[in-house]
Parts: C-alpha cells; structure tokens; sequence
C-alpha cells in the first residue's frame, strides 16, 4: 500500500472505531490498530495529527484517566466521503462552567471498552453498546457489548456499580436467557455465551470492597430455571484507569432450587447397591444415581428419573460433581428448564 493509501487506511480505521464507541482513548485505539508493543506511541501520533487537522475533539477525563477522544465534524464528513454514516461526538458529555465533563457513566463505558479491545486482541470480532443501540431494535435489555468469534457469540454485561433490585434482576434474567438459548437476536447475533467483567478491587460507594462476582453469582442463581455456566471476567486496575490483566473465569452457577434439592438428598441419604455399586437418593417422586465409571478410574456418572421420566447420564470429575449433576437434572425437570 502506498503512503498515501495507508495515510488515508488509518483514518478512516481508527474514526470508524471512534465513532463505534461513541468515545476512545489513544490507549485502547493503539490497540484496535496497531499489534505490538508501540502501538500506543503509534496512537499518539495519529492523534495528534487528526487534532491538528480538526478531524477529532480532545476532552480531559477526571481523575488522571488521559484524554478522551470524540470525532468532530470534519472527521464526521471524512467517513461520510467513504460511506460510512458517523455522528458528531461534540454532545457526548457537557460543559459546565467552562469545563467539560464526561457522562456519569464514563467509568463502565471505559471498562467494557477495554474487554472489548481485549477479546478482539484473542480474534474475536466485537460490536460495541453504540453501535448495537444503533442497529438494532430497542430490546428490553441491551448488553454492553458482544463479542464473536465463530458460532460463538458473547453477551458482555460489565458490573461496574452496586446494582440492587430491578438492575440486578434485569441483567440476571438477560445472562440466563443467554445461557439457555432463549436470548433475543442483537444485530443479526444470537448470543449463546454470558460474561460478566467487574474490577477485582471495586468499592461502593460508602468504601467497602465490592464482591461483584458473588453477588452476580447468587442473583443469577435465584434466576435461571437450569444450572447454566457464566464467564467472569476479573479485571485488575493498573493506573488511574488502566487494565493491568484480565483473567477469565468460567463457572457454572448453580440454581437456588438445584441447592435445596440437594440439601434435601444428602438429608435423606444416598444409598448403595451392593451389587451395582450404584448410589441412590430420593426426593419427591425422583431418583438420583451416582456411580463411578469402572472403565474410567476417577470418573463419575450421574443419573436420574421418575415415573414415565428419565434424563440420560452424564459425566462428572468427581462425586459431588456427580451428585450437584443429579439434583440439576431434577431440578430443571421440575421448572421446564434447560439442563445444560
């Protein structure tokens, strides 16, 4: 490509990406553009050049967090110029007394961003919270994110704040929907993964550490109608507003009911037949199995069933993998669930 070519290639990149995310920091563009270890510096001087040019606006964030960057109008007719449709990010915020300041949710904008440039660094595509609320119809919850990678299509929810009653709910009820197959079409996507991103060391707003992952953890398990897995995504704070690392985390909530079934089994007893070595526990009008596979040494199976009902066995690493499995599959019987 020629110089002039390849001048023209990244800015109409890295506009489009400004525009997809309605605002980016030189930081995360870098990193939507350039691979390597100076993609920053490469950022920075694209920046400045478009600044210099009027193509872009520069806004200071609060709290040394850097610089956000939003397209002016010039930048909006350049885009226009190849066919892309872009809006003037002169709006996003608002001045007051002089002095800007960025929307109240600038904080959680910015995290689902950079899980987001994340997932696309591990070859995922992504459509960011804009683009979606641009694309497709209002839905009766958005997430902040999705994040494709083949048939694999990620609802990103970011738990950035203390969430309490309805919030909670809604995003618990849109994480189980996803997790059982049910969630609504987002842009032509059908999301069949849940991931939640949260910062390891967030407080609320009275000072106190924040357990994102447990309380997400216990609102999804009062929700879902079937023990379903969900991907925590732990983000360490480096800086002001940095990510120093992510760690992804996948586990498998399990149902309130499919704990009181349970409790309720190991309260009664599991038995084992002698000549089978096949353990069994009632609850109900069901039956649960366990055994250990004889041709896979430290294998489980699990099992179980009732009159004119039956669930095909399944395979645990362990016998109380095995015996959650069981209650799981009785308890999704019981509330027409999804056992996955």
């Amino acid at each position: 490509m020629k110089p002039l070519d390849q001048h023209r290639h990244n800015d109409v990149l890295g506009l489009r990406w400004i525009s997809d995310f309605g605002w980016l920091r030189a930081a995360e563009l870098g990193a939507l553009m350039f691979p390597g270890v100076h993609a920053h510096k490469q950022a920075e001087r694209l920046v400045r050049g478009w600044v210099h040019r009027g193509l872009i606006l520069e806004r200071k964030l609060p709290e040394r967090a850097g610089r956000a960057l939003v397209l002016a109008a010039r930048g909006v007719q350049l885009l226009a110029e190849v066919g892309i449709a872009a809006h003037s990010g002169k709006d996003i915020g608002e001045t007051m007394n002089g002095s800007w300041q960025p929307p109240r949710t600038w904080k959680h904008d910015l995290l689902a961003t950079q899980v987001l440039v994340t997932l696309r660094r591990r070859g995922f595509g992504i459509l960011p919270e804009p683009v979606l609320r641009r694309s497709t119809e209002p839905l009766t919850k958005m997430p902040d994110g999705l994040a494709i990678k083949g048939t694999q299509v990620v609802w990103l929810e970011v738990e950035s704040a203390r969430k309490t009653g309805p919030a909670m709910r809604l995003m618990a009820e849109a994480l189980s929907a996803v997790a059982a197959g049910q969630a609504e079409t987002v842009c032509g996507h059908r999301p069949t993964h849940a991931m939640v991103a949260y910062l390891a060391q967030a407080q609320d707003e009275r000072g106190y550490t924040l357990s994102h992952r447990a309380r997400v953890r216990q609102a999804v398990a009062a929700i879902t109608r079937s023990d379903m897995p969900l991907t925590f995504a732990c983000c360490t704070r480096q800086g002001a507003a940095g990510i120093g690392g992510i760690e992804f985390i996948r586990e498998k909530v399990t149902t309130d009911r499919t704990s009181a079934i349970l409790k309720r089994l190991d309260a009664g007893g599991w038995h084992r037949d002698a000549a089978s070595q096949v353990s069994m526990a009632h609850y109900a009008g069901y039956t649960a199995y366990v055994w250990q596979d004889p041709d896979a040494p430290g294998a489980w199976s699990y099992q179980a069933e009732a009159a004119n009902w039956f669930a095909p066995a399944g395979y645990a690493d362990s016998l109380g993998e095995a015996k959650q499995s069981a209650a799981s599959l009785i308890a999704a019987k019981i509330l027409g669930g999804v056992v996955t």
